[in-house]
């Protein structure tokens, strides 16, 4: 299985080039570089979403040639691939998109079930892990019931306060997952990007203070890690380095 990834650099200033605003060139794909790939992908016909795979990355890289003749240099800031994968249902609610949502997560070869019946951000969370990332090793408490979320406290190995970090939360008796996207030092809030959360995959606020761990693929380079954006309570990045 390929794994999918793209330097999120080199995306900003392709973006850029083409007269569209990504925001900083920092980096992390957040809300302005994720409008300026919705304006990009409108004008070239393509399904007016934030997910970038092949076919967008094919369609920049020749915008961009036509453009003018730039050489963006070495690029060192690539999208963690399960961000990536989980990308391709952002928006899918559990009830108006069930049959997409369902086939997306039977996608890794196994499933919980219908997910407007069941809690499924597990389901999510090791969909998006698996696809993206098929010989990371499971943990045994995973591999005995990978849709329990609070198993990913034993994923890959610990991590700070990193983009795309696996965050495993407590929720009642239970658990939630998701990945980390951002974080709110005001408030002590993580901005989570998962599923089951308001019954579809999107981005929410979760309290820091229900966190239980945040992981880190053991088989994705820790230099990839970058610090979790600082963003305020309507989702703004305010600044990529909390220091």
């Amino acid at each position: 299985m390929t794994t999918l990834s793209y330097d999120v650099r080199w995306l900003q200033r392709a973006l850029q080039t083409l007269g569209l605003d990504p925001g900083l060139i920092d980096g992390i794909k957040g809300p302005a570089t994720d409008r300026a790939v919705i304006a990009f992908k409108r004008s070239e016909g393509l399904r007016p979403r934030a997910y970038v795979g092949p076919i967008t990355l094919a369609r920049l890289r020749d915008a961009v040639s036509e453009a003018e003749p730039v050489k963006f240099g070495p690029e060192t800031a690539p999208e963690p691939p399960w961000l990536v994968e989980i990308g391709k249902v952002m928006g899918l609610h559990e009830v108006r998109d069930n049959a997409e949502l369902r086939a997306w997560l039977a996608s890794d070869g196994s499933t919980l079930g219908d997910p407007a019946r069941f809690p499924w951000c597990g389901d999510a969370a090791i969909t998006a892990l698996e696809l993206a990332l098929s010989d990371e090793p499971l943990p045994p408490s995973i591999e005995r019931n990978p849709y329990w979320a609070r198993n990913f406290a034993d994923y890959g190995v610990k991590c700070g306060r990193v983009y795309g970090a696996v965050a495993s939360f407590t929720r009642g008796k239970g658990g939630h997952v998701g990945f980390a996207v951002g974080y709110d030092p005001k408030t002590h809030r993580y901005r989570i990007r998962g599923g089951n959360q308001s019954n579809m995959v999107r981005d929410s606020w979760l309290a820091g203070s229900r966190l239980l761990a945040l992981r880190w693929p053991s088989t994705w380079p820790a230099a990839h890690q970058r610090p979790l954006p600082i963003m305020n309570s309507a989702g703004q990045i305010l600044s990529t380095n909390e220091a």
